[in-house]
């Protein structure tokens, strides 16, 4: 019996490995590719006759813009048992946005004999896309005279014109009073690196944007190595001065205090239950856990998916409209958010803005300051009841108002990233249940809100209210003293005699 158990065993796992190919990826060059060239992996164990099935995941960096990620099918032929060559088109890299670094993982697989299973490999991969040379020097003889990257003028650099194809763009000159300076840089230095993108041409010196710092990598000769220093995006911006922006904000409180939005808050008590409160604050940690630790719902239409189908239940238990209301308020201000931020993604909203209060959204734009009224009058029509489907509803539309108009924590898949989206989430949650908008009053919001974002495609509202955000968070604070304290407040109904 024994025998013919293992006689069995062995069988099965002899046809298990029939006419597996085993691969190995060896190396994959050039690090550098144009359009037109052609990718190569070296390895051994690809079988001829069959399509490769090759993939790219990893993260992309490009000058002046937040990383994102890449999931793409490259195309190859099999030349070889050792060799695969995929060919780079223009289409591609401009698709990753002409200029890029890709660091990530490059897959190699192909099907088994039993056409049921995978056989591949997977090597790290650091490959720089560059745009057509001969082009981007066509475009540079149109430009009378090229300027230097704002963040290399910030940071005190002068950086050298030469194309020489390779990584690295030398130093000509530092300001002796700049960053770049009190760093240690000195001219002939060579900076290859810039927020994980390689630097090839002067143009490719633009920090990113959502950072609050820059990691920059900078090698000279004699020494050994490659030195990361870190440059505090603070060094790049103009200082504010302190007296002008406190002016601004006692400014916002005058104009906040005698506006017609703070004269139609009222303050009301809370009708919600401590189970209520608890039952969402448990969901709104639910939902921001996932929100930072989901990739898949970091776009917005998900959410907005999510958000209808808690509406709908809330319509469908009370059996009145009020849910699907509060919902078209919500879409309506979650749109002027994108419009303004010009994207559809959760990820890259919160990656515009920064842990600083005057760098959320809601006091960055004027129509973001409306539409956050809008939101929070979507917000109380349904969160002011005690049922399970609205407490569903207010939390998940809680986080997602934290990260449209909120947004900014420091660190994402982190204990102190769902930690700031809850705080902000739960005062949004507090906001909403404080202040009774009426419906005419969201209606007004909504519009000038979505009115103000489609405009601002056409006009720059920035240089027209340079000193908006400081003029906000006063109007913030004003309308929340008259909401909150109800001696301060003016009464709304007239006196008798």
């Amino acid at each position: 019996m024994r025998a013919i158990v293992f006689f069995v065993t062995l069988l099965c796992a002899c046809s298990g490995y029939d006419d597996l190919a085993l691969l190995e990826v060896d190396t994959i060059e050039p690090s550098e590719i144009e359009p037109g060239a052609t990718l190569r992996i070296h390895g051994r164990g690809f079988p001829l006759g069959r399509a490769p099935d090759i993939v790219l995941r990893g993260s992309v960096y490009r000058p002046g813009m937040p990383a994102s990620t890449v999931d793409a099918r490259l195309v190859g032929d099999v030349q070889s048992e050792s060799l695969i060559e995929i060919p780079i088109g223009e289409e591609f890299i401009s698709a990753l946005g002409g200029r890029a670094t890709v660091d990530g993982e490059l897959r190699v697989g192909f099907r088994a004999a039993d056409n049921r299973r995978d056989v591949f490999s997977a090597q790290r991969v650091r490959v720089d896309f560059l745009p057509d040379t001969s082009a981007q020097l066509r475009a540079d003889s149109v430009r009378e005279e090229p300027t230097e990257p704002v963040g290399a003028q910030s940071f005190g650099l002068e950086l050298s014109r030469e194309e020489l194809g390779t990584v690295g763009v030398r130093v000509v000159a530092v300001d002796p009073d700049g960053f770049a300076a009190i760093q240690g840089l000195k001219p002939e230095d060579t900076l290859i690196g810039l927020d994980g993108m390689s630097l090839y041409s002067w143009r490719d010196f633009v920090p990113d944007p959502s950072r609050s710092e820059s990691i920059v990598l900078v090698a000279r000769d004699g020494l050994r190595g490659v030195h990361a220093l870190r440059w505090p995006h603070e060094a790049t911006e103009r200082a504010v001065d302190p007296i002008a922006l406190g002016l601004f904000v006692l400014l916002g409180l005058l104009l906040g205090w005698v506006s017609p939005a703070a004269l139609c808050l009222r303050a009301r008590p809370s009708k919600v239950s401590l189970s209520a409160w608890l039952t969402r604050s448990s969901l709104v940690l639910i939902f921001a856990a996932l929100l930072l630790c989901v990739s898949a719902l970091q776009w917005t239409t998900m959410w907005i998916l999510g958000l209808g189908t808690f509406a709908a239940l809330f319509t469908l238990a009370a059996r009145h409209r009020a849910g699907a209301l509060s919902f078209a308020f919500a879409v309506v201000a979650t749109l002027t958010v994108m419009l303004l931020a010009r994207t559809a993604s959760i990820a890259a909203i919160v990656a515009a803005q920064s842990p600083p209060v005057l760098r959320w959204y809601l006091f960055q734009s004027p129509a973001s300051f409306f539409a956050f009224g809008a939101y929070l009058y979507a917000l109380q029509t349904v969160s002011s009841r005690n049922s399970v489907t609205s407490s569903l509803y207010s939390a998940a539309a809680a986080v997602l108002g934290a990260a449209l108009f909120l947004g900014g924590w420091p660190l994402a898949d982190s204990v102190a990233g769902i930690a700031a989206v809850v705080g902000k989430a739960v005062v949004i949650l507090f906001a909403a249940q404080v202040f009774d908008m009426s419906q005419k009053a969201a209606v007004a919001c909504a519009g000038l809100g979505l009115g103000l974002a489609l405009a601002g495609h056409l006009v720059d509202f920035g240089a027209l209210f340079p000193q908006w955000s400081a003029l906000a968070v006063g109007c913030v604070c004003a309308v929340a003293v008259r909401a909150l304290v109800p001696p301060l407040r003016r009464e709304s109904a007239p006196a008798m005699a």
